[in-house]
Parts: structure tokens; C-alpha cells; sequence
């Protein structure tokens, strides 16, 4: 039924999914700044990585589009009193970086756009491509831009733990759940 919609409109629709899968993502990972919460922009256990990671993998631009504007909606609150500006430059890096990170992976593993040759395996290892990429990335900018002003290694480490948990959590779901839905289905 969807692919009968005019490709513009397929694509504002998974803009709008993944931004919305991203924006209830954090919703639900702030139920685990108590323990996870490192520093500003910083969670140990950051699922919405992995949605963004998902999106711009099996929807390209429209996934990273929908993901960018959850990004800058969000940044919003937990970025309070930076110039909004930054804000934006600070969404865009964030998805251009996991972007970047997931078309290098892609390249280096010999994946085609298809992703006929992707296999579980590769998943664990563009996601550390990937959150490498984009905590280093994103935590540069921070600095550059005086969002923080210290502890650069540190700071991307973290955002890189944090992001492969969380993408390897959302990973682990959506394994799991194709497992659950494969056996239904042969049943």
C-alpha cells in the first residue's frame, strides 16, 4: 500500500516515522538518567543511537531528516541556554556523523546500498565504526563551539559507550522480535 504513494510522500512518511521513533526513544531513555546519565548530553545507555543508526540505514535521507529535526526538538530542552544556532549545527553534526560512520562501514565491509550482503555480524561492527565517528565528531564541536570546554577524550569516549549500548540494545529488540515474529509466522 505504501509504495503506491508518490516517493516524496513515502519519504515524508519515514522522516516522520524515525523522527518519531527517535523522539519516544528518548522519552523512554530518560528513565535511565539516574544511572546512566554522565554528563550534559552524555548518557552511558543512549537507545535513540541506535534508532538514528536504523533510520539512516534502511532509510537513507529521509531516516536521517526525521532523526535530525527529533535531534534539534529535543536538544532544545536538554541544551537550555545555548543560541539555538548551535543547537542546529550541533544536530546536524550529530547525524551527519552517524551518517558518515555508517557509509564508511558500509564501504569497508563491502556492503552495496541494497544491503543484500549485510549480515548480523556486520552490525556490531558498523555500530562501533559509527559511534566512534560520532562521539569524537560530536564532542569536538561541543568544545569548538563552547557547549563544554574540557575533558574532549573522555566526553567521546563516554558518548561512544553510550551509544553502541544503546544502539546494541535496539539491536538486540529488533533481533529478537524478527525471531519471535519468524516462528509465529511458521507456525
Amino acid at each position: 500500500m505504501v509504495r503506491s504513494f508518490p516517493a516524496q510522500i513515502q519519504g515524508f512518511l519515514l522522516a516522520l516515522v524515525a523522527g518519531g521513533a527517535y523522539f519516544l526513544t528518548y522519552r523512554v531513555n530518560e528513565l535511565f538518567d539516574g544511572i546512566a546519565l554522565f554528563a550534559q548530553g552524555i548518557n552511558l545507555i543512549f537507545l535513540p543511537a541506535g534508532i538514528k543508526h536504523l533510520a539512516i540505514l534502511l532509510a537513507g535521507a529521509w531516516g536521517a531528516l526525521g532523526c535530525l529535526i527529533a535531534l534539534f526538538v529535543l536538544a532544545q530542552e536538554f541544551w537550555q541556554g545555548a543560541p539555538t544556532g548551535n543547537i542546529a549545527i550541533y544536530s546536524v553534526v550529530s547525524t551527519c556523523a552517524t551518517w558518515l560512520g555508517i557509509a564508511l562501514s558500509l564501504r569497508l565491509m563491502g556492503i552495496g546500498k541494497d544491503l543484500r550482503q549485510l549480515k548480523f555480524m556486520h552490525l556490531p561492527m558498523m555500530d562501533l565504526i559509527t559511534t566512534a565517528l560520532h562521539g569524537f565528531l560530536t564532542n569536538a564541536y561541543f568544545i569548538m563551539a563552547g557547549m563544554k570546554s574540557e575533558r574532549w577524550i573522555e566526553n567521546a569516549l563516554a558518548m561512544m559507550l553510550g551509544d553502541f549500548v544503546g544502539s546494541f540494545i535496539i539491536l538486540m529488540l529488533l533481533w529478537f522480535g524478527l525471531f519471535v515474529f519468524r516462528k509465529n509466522d511458521k507456525n
